[in-house]
C-alpha cells in the first residue's frame, strides 16, 4: 500500500546497448489509490511501478558509515575464511571445498 511520504512512479525498461535502465520516459501514473496504480505508457516494453521514499541525495550520513564499515568487516572476515580453508589442508573435504567456493563467490 502507498503510505504517507511515499510516491509511486510508473517506469519502463529502456535498453541501452547491452545494458538498460528503468526510466519514467513515456509513462505516467494517471490514477489509482493507496492500494493500486493506473499507468499509461505510449510504447511497449517491460513495465514496473516503483516507490520512492526519499531522494538518494538525502541519504543519512550515519547509514553510509554503517554500510561501509559493515561491508569492510564482512570482506575481511570472508578473506580470513578463504585463507583458513586454503591453508588447513588437514581439514580438507567436499564440504570444506564447497564452503571455500561459496566464500570466494561472496567475496567477489
Amino acid at each position: 500500500s502507498l503510505q504517507e511520504g511515499k510516491e509511486a512512479f510508473c517506469m519502463s525498461w529502456k535498453p541501452n546497448n547491452y545494458k538498460g535502465q528503468w526510466t519514467q520516459e513515456g509513462c505516467n501514473r494517471i490514477g489509482g489509490d493507496n492500494w493500486s496504480s493506473i499507468c499509461a505508457c505510449n510504447h511497449f516494453s517491460s513495465f514496473a511501478i516503483t516507490m520512492a521514499t526519499q531522494d538518494k541525495r538525502n541519504e543519512s550520513y550515519a547509514l553510509r558509515v554503517v554500510s561501509c564499515v559493515g561491508l569492510s568487516v564482512s570482506l575481511l572476515c570472508l578473506f580470513l575464511t578463504i585463507v583458513t580453508f586454503v591453508l588447513c589442508r588437514s581439514l580438507w573435504s567436499v564440504s570444506i571445498s564447497l564452503h571455500l567456493q561459496l566464500s570466494i563467490c561472496l567475496f567477489i
